[in-house]
């Protein structure tokens, strides 16, 4: 046998044997749920609270109770006291608003703060002037009052005709005043069942409310003029114009008993009835 003589660089033998790469596969993760531990509730024992009895409330004596146990008045009596305080409580309080807009210690000054009249003025026409440039509410309030007083017992044929005078027939108007008149005349007028104006002329007259009887002229020019229950006599106007100028110098409208004060305040006139101190 001959001796066969392999080279080993000859001879390359190519193995195919590799290495194989073994993947593993990967471990799957197991989700851990996590379980909420329950809380342990410690009972705690129960206090049990003592039941106190409720006190009964007595009701707070009211104002009136005392006042009648005190007194030994009535109950309208109380009224009228209350009301007579609550309203000197209200006059203090105006008479702060007109001390400090007037710059006044006290309401009673007012009586040295005399408006200046022009010389020469007649005496008819003072108070229309002061109703117009007075910032005294003590004058205004005295000319209120006077106002008052003319404006209940004012007399006129105006005056007269407004309170008796009502209506009339269309017809008597055409036959006593003017037909080129109707037009302008208020329809208020017009009443189909009215007396003949000169039947009510004569009951008005029969009434002798005036120094002289009216004349249908008279009723005519009134009907011309007003409008029924419309007229306003001169004192009424000049009642509205003071309450204005009051409103203005004070910033309050005028009240009957605020007056009253003002008087006793400026005159040194001794109240009637004096506050009464509280009976309780």
């Amino acid at each position: 046998m001959e001796n066969v003589h392999v080279s080993a660089a000859a001879v390359v033998v190519k193995s195919t044997n590799r290495k194989r790469r073994i993947i593993e596969p990967t471990p799957t993760k197991k989700k851990v749920v996590k379980t909420k531990k329950e809380k342990k509730v410690e009972e705690k024992p129960v206090e049990v609270k003592e039941v106190v009895p409720v006190a009964i409330k007595t009701p707070a004596r009211r104002n009136m109770d005392r006042f009648l146990e005190a007194t030994g008045k009535t109950e309208k009596d109380y009224f009228n006291w209350a009301t007579e305080v609550g309203r000197r409580m209200h006059i203090n309080k105006l008479d702060a608003l007109v001390c400090a807009k007037l710059e006044l210690y006290t309401v009673a000054h007012l009586a040295n703060r005399a408006t200046e009249i022009p010389e020469g003025m007649p005496e008819a026409e003072m108070d229309e002037y002061l109703a117009i440039h007075s910032e005294n509410p003590y004058e205004l309030a005295g000319l209120w009052l006077r106002a008052k007083a003319n404006a209940e017992n004012w007399v006129s044929k105006e005056s007269v005709m407004n309170e008796w005078l009502t209506g009339i027939r269309k017809e008597d108007f055409e036959r006593w005043g003017d037909k080129n008149h109707v037009g302008d005349i208020s329809k208020k007028w017009w009443t189909k069942d009215a007396i003949s104006l000169d039947v009510k002329l004569e009951e008005i007259n029969s009434m002798s409310l005036l120094n002289q009887p009216l004349a249908f002229e008279d009723a005519i020019d009134f009907i011309k003029a007003n409008k029924p229950g419309s007229y306003i006599n001169p004192a009424q106007l000049l009642i509205k114009h003071i309450e204005e100028r009051f409103k203005t110098v004070t910033t309050f409208r005028i009240k009957d008993y605020y007056v009253d004060h003002l008087m006793k305040m400026c005159h040194v006139v001794p109240a009637n009835e004096e506050l009464v101190d509280l009976p309780f």
